[in-house]
C-alpha cells in the first residue's frame, strides 16, 4: 500500500513476551535468589553484631567521660527485662544501664532490640572509677549470633590501662 510515495509497514502481532520467555526469566531469577539468600542473611547478622559492638564501645567511652565529669564512681550493669534473656547472671543481651555507684541514679540506659547473645565475663556489674578507669584486667563481653551455623562472634576487651578493643572470636588473646 502506498500513499503519496511513503510506504506504510504493518506492525507484527506480537506485543510483549511469550509465556516461555517469562518462565525462563523467572527461573533464572529464582536460581540467583537461592544463591544470594544465605549471603544476605549472613550480611544482616554480621551488621547486627557489629552495630551492637559499636554501641557497647561507644557507651563504655561515654561512661568514662561521665565518671570524669561527675567525679563519681559509676557502674555499668545489665538489663534483664526482655523476652530473650536467659537466667544466667552473665547474660547482657537485653542491654545495659549506667548508674552512679553511691545512690544508683541512672545516667543512661541502652536497651538492645535484637536477640543476639551478649555475655559479660563477670557476674558483678562493671565498675568505673571517678578517674574514668574501666573495670579490671580481663573484663570482656562476647557478642554472638544466636544462629550457630553462621559462627559470628566478637569480643570487646579491656586491658590494665582501661583500653577498649575488639577482636573477632570469643577470646581476647
Amino acid at each position: 500500500m502506498q500513499t503519496l510515495g511513503f510506504s506504510v509497514f504493518r506492525a507484527s502481532n506480537s506485543h510483549g513476551f511469550t509465556l516461555v520467555e517469562l518462565l525462563v526469566c523467572l527461573c533464572l531469577l529464582g536460581v540467583l535468589a537461592a544463591f544470594a539468600a544465605p549471603n544476605w542473611l549472613r550480611f544482616q547478622e554480621r551488621a547486627r553484631v557489629e552495630a551492637t559492638r559499636d554501641q557497647l564501645m561507644n557507651d563504655l567511652q561515654n561512661a568514662r567521660l561521665r565518671a570524669l565529669q561527675l567525679g563519681q564512681a559509676l557502674e555499668l550493669s545489665r538489663l534483664s527485662d526482655c523476652t530473650w534473656v536467659t537466667s544466667a547472671s552473665t547474660d547482657w543481651s537485653c542491654g545495659w544501664q549506667l548508674s552512679t555507684k553511691a545512690d544508683k541514679q541512672v545516667v543512661f540506659t541502652t536497651p538492645l532490640h535484637n536477640s543476639l547473645g551478649l555475655t559479660f565475663a563477670k557476674v558483678d556489674p562493671l565498675d568505673i572509677s571517678p578517674r574514668g578507669d574501666l573495670g579490671t584486667v580481663g573484663d570482656r563481653w562476647v557478642i554472638k549470633s544466636k544462629q550457630p551455623a553462621l559462627n559470628l562472634a566478637v569480643a570487646v576487651c579491656l586491658n590494665s590501662a582501661s583500653r577498649i578493643r575488639w577482636v573477632s572470636g570469643e577470646a581476647c588473646s
